[in-house]
């Protein structure tokens, strides 16, 4: 009897090492991310039922990994196949707030969605922190009310290992998502874990804005991030790994970012970004893919390299919603369409979006070149050395400094950067094929004034849709009202789709383009998207 009590005990421990987690007194944390395909029935209570019951399998897949955290994706739950407002009771659920220290697993009184309770039963059975995202619905009464008395949100729920409610974050920036409202003030959600790491979390297109996303960095100087997204790749500068690795490396934060797989719609990109230490692990798929990407993460010990008295764009209008146009919207119609219709596009291709670079001032590239390209009293200096030409692709250099419109905001954007082109026309740049041009040296160089307030991110990009993971440097300069900003490739790379700089002005009044202008940029968008 003795000895079996002895074997008892031993699998026991053997079970709980299995299991270890990370500690406060740890110097890393086990992280995981899922590239997840949604599955699509016309029924809500049917798309909810078999997308939760996959979740739980993943989430026990990461525990078994020893994961002390996992994040699925934007829309993952529900698809992004919505009804009309109309009908949107059935497919959106109750929230409670976190100060409501609710568990749903085990607690009835607050009427949560199956889906909810299932995930928090999965949490708490795990013993792991978990992330999803999930429509929300919420009463409303008296003044300022939507006219159905509801208001819907594109929401974040974030369980602790017991499956308690510790954190509800409502999307602020949407991305043509008409059926959805937002906050009259912007969220800043932030939560805290039991291995010692504080979390800002926020949803897909929030990323290309101050508010929440440079908040939580700058001015509550979180340094890691639970981002969910369902993101549409736009070439050759917004691409997904591509801009979420590129925002990591800008704000020197761990990113866990879980995206919607689906390639022929436009979506695709997962990865676990480690700030200036570069990718852990991403993934770009071009096919209809599943995947847990786990790895363990280094904590971050630091203070944010931005002074304290900077500017919170809090008190300020960081952008303007342009009216909704229906040609605009048929556009982004058909974007949805392929979402769900397998048949529009290849499956081993991811469906692109593509900048209106007819837009940008360019110049050709047929050699070694050492150039200035300005445009609206912005200068970007090049200097490129080509190894091997490759006639089947082309290469531009590119220089904007302006507003453009995304879905339907105006946002103000600099760049300068080197990018590929499938031939001489313009409208043919932001090709991503596979080159044997080889670039020995570029070095390209930018200020940027106000940056305590902007976001400049380098953004690089390979044929496979990826960003360069090595050989490249980039070096900031700061004084006391500007950043001199240089980046070089210094090994022969081929291959090459991007290679520059992205920024994102908040203040408009920085840019001088007219309203008028960013008018025709929208429509000559609009023409490539048709063409395409």
């Amino acid at each position: 009897m003795n000895q079996q009590w002895i074997v008892i005990c031993f699998l026991i421990a053997c079970a709980h090492l299995s299991h270890q987690k990370s500690t406060p007194n740890s110097t890393t944390y086990r992280a995981a991310v899922v590239e997840y395909n949604p599955k699509y029935f016309t029924n809500s209570s049917e798309i909810l039922k078999i997308n939760s019951d996959a979740y739980v399998k993943h989430i026990k897949t990461a525990r078994e990994n020893n994961a002390d955290i996992i994040v699925f994706p934007e829309d993952g739950l529900t698809t992004l196949e919505f009804p009309v407002r109309e009908e949107l009771q059935d497919w959106t659920t109750i929230i409670p707030a976190a100060s409501d220290n609710c568990t749903p697993c085990t607690n009835n009184t607050v009427e949560v969605s199956d889906a909810l309770k299932k995930i928090s039963c999965a949490a708490r059975e795990n013993e792991i922190y978990v992330v999803i995202n999930i429509a929300e619905k919420l009463p409303c009464t008296g003044d300022g009310c939507p006219e159905d008395n509801i208001f819907y949100y594109n929401s974040n729920v974030v369980f602790d290992r017991t499956g308690t409610i510790i954190a509800r974050y409502r999307k602020t920036n949407l991305f043509m998502e008409p059926h959805f409202d937002v906050t009259s003030v912007p969220e800043i959600v932030t939560f805290d874990t039991d291995f010692g790491v504080k979390f800002g979390t926020f949803i897909c297109f929030d990323i290309l804005f101050y508010e929440p996303a440079l908040q939580l960095t700058r001015l509550h100087e979180v340094t890691d991030i639970a981002y969910t997204t369902a993101w549409f790749s736009e070439a050759p500068f917004l691409t997904a790994v591509q801009t979420h690795a590129g925002w990591s490396f800008s704000e020197d934060v761990n990113v866990l970012a879980s995206g919607y797989n689906n390639p022929s719609g436009g979506s695709t990109g997962s990865g676990i970004y480690l700030g200036r230490k570069g990718v852990a692990k991403a993934i770009m798929s071009n096919t209809i893919h599943e995947e847990v990407l786990v790895f363990e993460v280094l904590k971050i010990k630091k203070e944010s390299r931005f002074n304290k008295d900077h500017h919170d764009h809090s008190k300020d209008h960081d952008q303007k919603v342009l009216p909704y146009d229906h040609k605009e919207e048929n556009i982004y119609k058909e974007l949805w369409k392929k979402q769900f219709d397998n048949t529009v596009a290849n499956n081993d291709v991811v469906y692109l979006l593509h900048e209106n670079i007819s837009a940008f001032e360019t110049f050709s590239l047929e050699g070694d070149v050492n150039k200035t390209v300005c445009q609206n009293n912005f200068c970007c200096d090049f200097k490129i050395e080509v190894v091997t030409i490759d006639p089947s692709t082309k290469y531009r250099l590119v220089v904007f400094s302006g507003i453009r419109i995304y879905g339907n905001i105006e946002a103000g954007v600099r760049v300068c950067s080197i990018i590929q082109c499938s031939n001489d026309v313009i409208s043919s740049c932001g090709s991503v094929q596979e080159s044997k041009t080889v670039f020995s040296n570029i070095e390209i160089a930018a200020t940027f004034h106000d940056y305590k307030n902007i976001l400049v991110m380098p953004s690089t990009l390979r044929s496979d849709l990826l960003p360069l993971s090595e050989n490249w440097t980039y070096n900031e300069h700061t004084h006391d009202d500007h950043v001199h900003i240089s980046m070089s490739l210094d090994n022969n790379t081929n291959n090459l789709i991007t290679f520059g700089i992205y920024s994102r002005y908040f203040d408009k009044n920085n840019t001088s383009r007219t309203v008028s202008e960013a008018i025709h940029y929208f429509i000559a968008l609009l023409m490539s998207l048709l063409l395409i």
